[in-house]
């Protein structure tokens, strides 16, 4: 076989494999728009989360908090439905307790990898010794 066919014939079969996946995405989301109702949150493409008013054929009507303002949006905006966190009743009961261990910090970062600082301690001035100096030449 000549080698330009098999080319060809594997560009055909991997235009057919991403138009079949493209295909199913859009019967996906299709099937999500049709889906909503009112009272539904959902959220954008543009990030903002509101809950649905009103429904037409082309648009949804959004409202951030409840008797606040309303905002018109095309269906095919509309990326995903939001669901609340369930917040459990036990953990709110049961707060974190703060550890009682002091933590300590290091002088310098130095000792946070673990490098051995001996000698630059050794040849590092502090300020007090800086004082010190200061005030023997007066």
């Amino acid at each position: 076989m000549d080698p330009i066919f098999l080319i060809l014939i594997f560009f055909a079969v991997a235009m057919v494999w991403m138009s079949s996946r493209q295909r199913k995405a859009q019967q996906k989301t299709q099937a999500f728009v049709e889906s909503l109702t009112p009272g539904a949150k959902v959220m954008t493409m543009s990030g903002y989360i509101g809950t649905i008013v009103d429904i037409t054929d082309e648009h949804v009507t959004l409202e951030s908090v409840p008797g606040g303002g309303t905002t018109v949006w095309i269906k095919p905006a509309i990326r995903q439905s939001v669901v609340d966190p369930v917040i459990d009743a036990s953990d709110e009961a049961n707060p974190v307790e703060a550890s009682s261990d002091e933590v300590e910090i290091p002088d310098n970062i130095a000792k946070l990898i673990g490098e051995d600082t001996s000698s630059i301690d050794k040849y590092t001035k502090s300020n007090d010794d800086e004082d010190r100096g200061s005030d023997t030449s007066k």
